[in-house]
């Protein structure tokens, strides 16, 4: 899993993060390229359902989605979600969290200042759900950081 993270972090870290137009479709599309060149079926907009809070309220809500990106190499299933903001959504984490996925990656365009925001909000939507067991990275592509989280 080390390569694939490896991997995956190099082609965020390459992407122009001062370009907002176009960086979703940018990134989505660089890494369905290494994911097939590394021999993975890629499906975009994988259609999910999923249970998420609103946070307003704390009514957990069953909703439907779509994860940016899933890619599956015989057995092993990696799920990618890429915010253009500073923060990873929480429904992208929620998504992340309730997919069926041996590595989940959430990617945001970011700002270090905001590593640890990003951080609390993973561990909150961790413990509001009981997620114990995920592989879940945080990649931060404006400043080049990756953390197993």
């Amino acid at each position: 899993m080390i390569e694939i993270i490896d991997k995956v972090t190099a082609a965020c870290f390459i992407v122009n993060t001062k370009k907002r137009d176009e960086i979703h479709e940018d990134f989505l599309d660089r890494l369905r390229r290494l994911f097939v060149r590394n021999g993975y079926r890629v499906r975009l907009e994988y259609p999910l359902r999923f249970y998420s809070i609103i946070r307003r309220s704390g009514d957990k809500v069953s909703r439907n989605g779509n994860l940016d990106l899933l890619a599956v190499k015989n057995e092993q299933k990696i799920a990618i979600e890429f915010d253009n903001g500073i923060h990873l959504k929480f429904k992208s984490i929620e998504k992340l969290f309730q997919v069926d996925a041996d590595l989940c990656i959430g990617i945001v365009r970011g700002k270090l200042k905001t590593f640890d925001a990003n951080i609390e909000r993973i561990e909150q939507v961790k413990e509001e759900f009981g997620f114990l067991k995920k592989d879940f990275w945080l990649i931060i592509a404006s400043d080049k950081v990756a953390h197993k989280v």
